[in-house]
């Protein structure tokens, strides 16, 4: 997209990040505009391409709420946005504050469910999206000197008195006038212990981009972690790549979890994401296959509105590495080791576009 600099002062007149504090509404009162407080440190992310976005800076830096257009991408859950704190790092209780959206991200040092794994007691997904980000930069772009880039730069640590202390530095980017957004993440050990490492970007789309007949976009070999009655097929497994209606067996904490070693194009970049061809509009994930050797897709179509598809590339086990005899299941930090990941999340508007995305399907294969 070109912008003519010649009819416009102020960036943000066509786009920019914003930052600042949201109030925290309260449920028995937000109609009257009463508030709660609490809402916590945001920034507002305009790509002037129509994707826009709110990152949670008090939640490790996460992207919450995110649209196309006048299209959400992302699925919220009913909590809102919740000040982060480790009483929701027990058992289920991340459930408890979880605000979902577009991306948000587990570990540093476990994902997936409640275990005892390495003596430790694991809660769900880990503590980082409970732990505030310090914000060490924000660029803006300035288009009027030929710069169209905007950069948001965050320091996450996960750490405490005896060890481990593991960092997490997060860049954000984009360029004015596309319609994608960068994460460039490193992972640091900056204790003097070997700690597990296990990272998962857990990525919530919802409606109305989330909808029956949607079509997830990803291939390789795969299970269900939560088998059918019905022998597992090949057949059976692709049809899980297009989205039904509400369904029954979803309400509670009923779900769908297919686990995939997902093949990379000749690159070594994975492409991976969604589409729905009714809306013209798909989002894209797309990062080196190495650093993020594994997929998760968890489905939870229940009706009363939890209804959501999860796109999760990972690195590590979710199940934990006593549980899972997968090569790729034990991932470990060395003290000053640090491990890198990229994700992009571009949006595809258009037929001609989401065909072009739709070449990187395939078919799922029992694995």
């Amino acid at each position: 997209m070109r912008f003519d600099t010649e009819k416009f002062e102020n960036v943000h007149q066509v786009g920019g990040i914003r930052t600042g504090a949201l109030d925290h509404p309260n449920p028995s009162t937000s109609g009257g505009g009463g508030t709660s407080g609490g809402g916590g440190r945001v920034a507002m992310v305009d790509t002037g391409s129509g994707l826009r976005f709110t990152v949670a800076l008090d939640r490790g830096g996460d992207i919450v709420e995110a649209f196309y257009n006048q299209h959400s991408l992302a699925y919220l859950s009913p909590n809102d946005y919740k000040p982060p704190s480790f009483a929701y790092a027990k058992g289920l209780d991340w459930l408890d504050s979880w605000p979902a959206g577009l991306v948000t991200t587990c570990g540093p040092r476990y994902i997936g469910g409640p275990r005892t794994e390495d003596g430790v007691d694991v809660g769900l997904h880990g503590r980082f999206s409970n732990t505030p980000a310090a914000v060490e930069m924000v660029v803006n772009p300035r288009p009027h000197d030929g710069q169209r880039e905007m950069l948001l730069s965050l320091v996450i640590r996960d750490a405490r008195m005896f060890g481990p202390v593991v960092e997490v530095r997060r860049r954000i980017q984009c360029v004015l006038g596309e319609p994608e957004v960068q994460i460039f993440d490193e992972v640091i050990n900056r204790g003097n212990q070997t700690v597990a490492h296990n990272w998962l970007y857990h990525v919530n789309l919802g409606y109305p981009l989330a909808d029956r007949g949607a079509k997830l976009i990803f291939k390789g070999k795969a299970g269900l972690v939560t088998p059918p009655t019905k022998p597992l097929t090949k057949a059976l497994l692709n049809r899980f790549k297009t989205l039904r209606g509400n369904v029954l067996e979803h309400v509670g904490t009923g779900e769908d979890v297919l686990l995939i070693d997902p093949r990379a194009d000749r690159k070594g970049v994975a492409h991976v994401g969604l589409v729905n061809h009714a809306l013209g509009l798909g989002v894209e994930l797309a990062y080196p296959l190495k650093q993020l050797p594994r997929l998760a897709n968890w489905q939870h179509l229940a009706p009363g509105g939890s209804y959501v598809t999860g796109v999760e590339p990972y690195s590590g086990s979710l199940l934990g590495k006593d549980r899972e005899k997968h090569p790729l299941a034990e991932q470990w930090l060395k003290p000053g080791q640090t491990k890198r990941y990229r994700l992009t999340i571009r949006v595809h508007a258009g037929r001609a576009a989401l065909a072009g995305f739709a070449k990187h399907d395939g078919e799922l294969v029992v694995g």
